[in-house]
């Protein structure tokens, strides 16, 4: 079980944190001072959030996919902290809001070419596991993306009657 929380330690910190940011937006501290409020989401979500999870990264991925995926993550949390804050408080946030539907299409467009990369990989004629794994991807989800694609080859096989 150690292992578990060592291997993936980032992901054990990242739904707290984001738990206490909603209980923080909640308080009535935070909607009395709104400013105070978006300095500590931008410091923890444009900062800190980026640069643990680029900590976590740095010995699964490349450091070309660990910046860009710290980078998107670091988009995602901002969006969560503009979403948290109350409506018509910020002086940043609200100027970032351009940026966020700016840059969305362009990540939605690198994720949808990086699925299909994986969907032709794993239904492909042989895919290995542990390549899967060297990607970054952890090793159950790899699991259990293998076992669909086996079934949904059978699925396939059985309806049309070929054997591939």
């Amino acid at each position: 079980m150690s292992k578990i929380f060592r291997g993936y330690w980032f992901y054990w910190l990242l739904v707290p944190c984001l738990l206490a940011a909603w209980q923080l937006s909640l308080t009535p501290e935070a909607l009395a001072d709104p400013l105070t409020l978006e300095r500590v989401y931008l410091i923890d979500c444009a900062l800190l959030l980026p640069i643990l999870y680029f900590l976590y990264l740095r010995s699964r991925a490349t450091l070309k996919a660990a910046v860009f995926r710290s980078l998107a993550l670091g988009a995602a949390a901002l969006s969560y902290a503009a979403w948290l804050m109350p409506e018509g408080t910020g002086q940043v946030l609200p100027s970032l809001s351009l940026l966020r539907w700016t840059a969305l299409p362009l990540i939605i467009a690198i994720e949808l070419v990086a699925f299909v990369a994986l969907m032709r990989y794993l239904y492909g004629s042989e895919p290995k596991e542990e390549e899967l794994v060297n990607q970054g991807i952890p090793p159950l989800v790899v699991k259990l993306l293998l076992m669909e694609a086996r079934f949904w080859k059978r699925v396939f096989r059985l309806i049309t009657g070929k054997s591939d």
